[in-house]
């Protein structure tokens, strides 16, 4: 160890252990790799060292946040909405000694808090539709190259989706009143030709 030969007030004040570095460890992206490792978002702060998350399977849950991500180095961990963050189910991880209460959700552990940086690595990982935002579903179709809605746009090109249902049903009730009405036209051209067929061959001068 190397002497402090300084110290006093210009000295280091905290362990190098509990300091993150400014901007966080460039490390690598951690992903889920053993059964009952899942990606989640956190959809609503509760206190207590609890959060809400909505999880990769669409299933709501209760986050427990262990002291690992509470203490001095909660600095590059710190849990916003929307952060994205890796958890382990208590179900798996546990087995049959950790049993839901009826009313409740259920529990998964905090094990990774991805940073800003990270999210657009995440989002472009499969199986994520479930827990992006809109802002994250936007930018993960721009990657692809596809083009996405909003829930508000969505919900208006379902309404005109059944505005163009009515119309299309409308047009082919017309479409259907018109090939009745040639129909008829082409009939009664018929009787009015066979009409002037049988004027032609009866010579009414010999009646």
């Amino acid at each position: 160890m190397v002497k402090n030969k300084k110290g006093g007030s210009s000295h280091k004040k905290m362990a190098r252990k509990n300091v993150a570095p400014k901007g966080g460890y460039n490390k690598k992206l951690r992903k889920a790799v053993v059964e009952g490792e899942m990606y989640a978002r956190v959809t609503a702060m509760l206190g207590g060292g609890h959060a809400r998350i909505i999880c990769a399977d669409g299933v709501e849950r209760t986050l427990v946040i262990r002291g690992k991500f509470r203490g001095r180095n909660k600095r590059d961990n710190t849990l916003k909405l929307n952060t994205f963050v890796l958890v382990g189910l208590q179900s798996v991880s546990f087995g049959a000694v950790i049993q839901k209460r009826k009313g409740k959700l259920e529990k998964a552990d905090l094990l990774e808090v991805y940073r800003e940086g990270q999210k657009e690595e995440l989002i472009k990982l499969p199986g994520l539709e479930k827990i992006l935002d809109d802002e994250s579903k936007i930018k993960q179709q721009e990657d692809l190259g596809f083009d996405v809605m909003t829930a508000s746009e969505t919900f208006m090109e379902e309404v005109i989706s059944e505005e163009d249902k009515s119309r299309l049903k409308h047009n082919r009730k017309i479409e259907k009143e018109r090939k009745k009405m040639a129909k008829k036209v082409v009939e009664q051209d018929k009787v009015e030709e066979k009409k002037i067929e049988f004027d032609m061959e009866v010579d009414w001068d010999d009646i």
